[in-house]
C-alpha cells in the first residue's frame, strides 16, 4: 500500500466527548445509541450527513467534509471493523488541524 511504517507511532489521549468532537470537527453530531455506539459511528450516517458538499462551501465546511472523507476511507477501505459498517472516532483526533496534517 505504500504506507510509511518507519518513525514514531501516532498516540494521543483516549477519553473524549465524542458527540462534542463530532459537532466541532464534522459540523454535525450522531445520535447516541442510534448512529454513535460507544466511540464508533456507522459509515451510513457519515455518508448521509456529509454528502453532498454545497456549491460554495466555507473553509470550515470544506475541512469538515475532508475529515469525513478521510474517516470514510479509514473505516471503509483501509481499516474496516469486522462488520464493515462502522469506524472508530479516535482517528478524528488526528485530523483536527488540517493545516498541520501531512
Amino acid at each position: 500500500m505504500g504506507l510509511n511504517i518507519d518513525g514514531p507511532p501516532i498516540v494521543g489521549p483516549r477519553m473524549f466527548d465524542w458527540e462534542e468532537m463530532c459537532n466541532t470537527y464534522l459540523g454535525v453530531a450522531p445520535m447516541k445509541g442510534e448512529s454513535l455506539i460507544g466511540s464508533q459511528v456507522k459509515l451510513k450516517w457519515l455518508r448521509e450527513k456529509m454528502l453532498p458538499l454545497g456549491e460554495e462551501p466555507t473553509e470550515e465546511q470544506l475541512h469538515a467534509h475532508c475529515r469525513a472523507y478521510i474517516l470514510g476511507l479509514i473505516g471503509g477501505v483501509l481499516m474496516p471493523d469486522r462488520t464493515g459498517n462502522k469506524f472508530h472516532l479516535k482517528y478524528l483526533t488526528f485530523f483536527t488541524n488540517l493545516h498541520r496534517t501531512r
